[in-house]
Order: C-alpha cells, then sequence, then structure tokens
C-alpha cells in the first residue's frame, strides 16, 4: 500500500459532476491536471481524479474547466498495466489565481518490500547518502501488479533489516517525476522499520 498525504495545485481539466456512494452519499467528483518534471526544463501533464463529500449543483458551477485549484488530502496509487493512476480524496478545496505554481507536494507512506540491495553512495559534495528501490504489490482485475518507488536518505547507515525481500514500513517526503514517458514515484525517507504483511493486509 502506498498513500500521500498532499497538497495539490493544478488546473481543472474534466467538468465536474455528483456522484452517490455505494452509501447514498454525494461526492464531488472532477479530474485535475498537473505539469510535472520531465528531465531537466521539460514537464509533461499529469491527470488526478479528484472526489471530495458532499457538494450541491450550484457549487458545481465553481469548478470551471482551466481554473486552478489548491487541493488538500489522502493521495492514492493504482497500477494498471505500464500506467500509475492517481486519485485524490480531498480535505479542501481552494480556487487560487492561475499564476500558481502546480505541484504535487507532500508526504509518503509506504508499505511494500525492499526490491533492490540498498547502496551507499556519495554526493558530488561527498557526502553519502543511501539509495534503493522498494516495491508494493495490487491485484489489478486478476493481474497483480507492482508500483516501484526509489529511495534515498542522506546517511551512511543501512539498518540490518533492509535487505532484499524484505518487508519494510517507510515514510518521508513524496517526489513525482516522469520517467521514459511514465510516472515514476521517489521518496527522500526519513523513517523506516521492519513490517511483516498480515494475511488479510496488502503489500
Amino acid at each position: 500500500m502506498i498513500k500521500g498525504n498532499v497538497t495539490l495545485c493544478g488546473r481543472i481539466c474534466h467538468i465536474a459532476t455528483l456522484r452517490p456512494n455505494k452509501k447514498g452519499e454525494l461526492y464531488t467528483n472532477f479530474s485535475v491536471k498537473v505539469s510535472l518534471p520531465v528531465g531537466v526544463g521539460n514537464t509533461k501533464d499529469c491527470w488526478i481524479s479528484v472526489r471530495k463529500k458532499g457538494g450541491t449543483l450550484e457549487e458545481l458551477k465553481q469548478y470551471l474547466i482551466g481554473t486552478s485549484v489548491e487541493i488538500t488530502g489522502i493521495l492514492n496509487f493504482h497500477k494498471s498495466k505500464e500506467d500509475i493512476y492517481l486519485n485524490l480524496t480531498a480535505d479542501t478545496i481552494e480556487f487560487v489565481d492561475n499564476t500558481r505554481p502546480e505541484c504535487i507536494a507532500g508526504e509518503i507512506e509506504f508499505y511494500g518490500k525492499v526490491g533492490t540491495v540498498p547502496e551507499i553512495k556519495d554526493d558530488k559534495h561527498g557526502n553519502k547518502y543511501m539509495y534503493f528501490s522498494g516495491y508494493s504489490s495490487e491485484m489489478s482485475g486478476e493481474e497483480r501488479v507492482f508500483i516501484w518507488v526509489r529511495f534515498i536518505r542522506f546517511s551512511g547507515e543501512i539498518e540490518d533489516f533492509l535487505k532484499k525481500g524484505n518487508g519494510i514500513h517507510l515514510t518521508g517526503t513524496l517526489d513525482m517525476f516522469f520517467y521514459n514517458d511514465h510516472l515514476s514515484l521517489g521518496c527522500r525517507f526519513r523513517e523506516v522499520t521492519r513490517w511483516v504483511k498480515e494475511k488479510a493486509g496488502k503489500e
């Protein structure tokens, strides 16, 4: 499982609608696009599906295509084939000036497994950092899919349990970008602990 607690600033790109959930509770639903980095000096649009509990037909008139919004909430990540899809459950939505820089920023919580052997490297200033990748898995239809995250921490130490295949629970700062035309996830992490998956839980 991968979950983000984020602030998003982007542009509405799909008309807002009201839809009930299975309990009959109404939600405002719309889509936002945000420009994310592609290498140095380039960007590519990323689409995020947004929903917020409540709403009225009168309020929907504010959600004009092209309007800039700043949204806080919980970001969930799902994968189908090679693409990662983003769903944001909003706590707050604010209409902002269209000069506000677009971004997705915040914290990430990760439950999954160590996918590559952690390494200690030196940056260009001689500072040591630890680097590895991990993955979380879920079912997409009848297929099990894997979402990979690149992790980095400026430290010359590696915890004993950070071995390939071991389960981990990790928290840190979210980094999102495009690589080879696909959305990629990174994290500058602060805390990591050993995690053992429960039989009824999700990885």
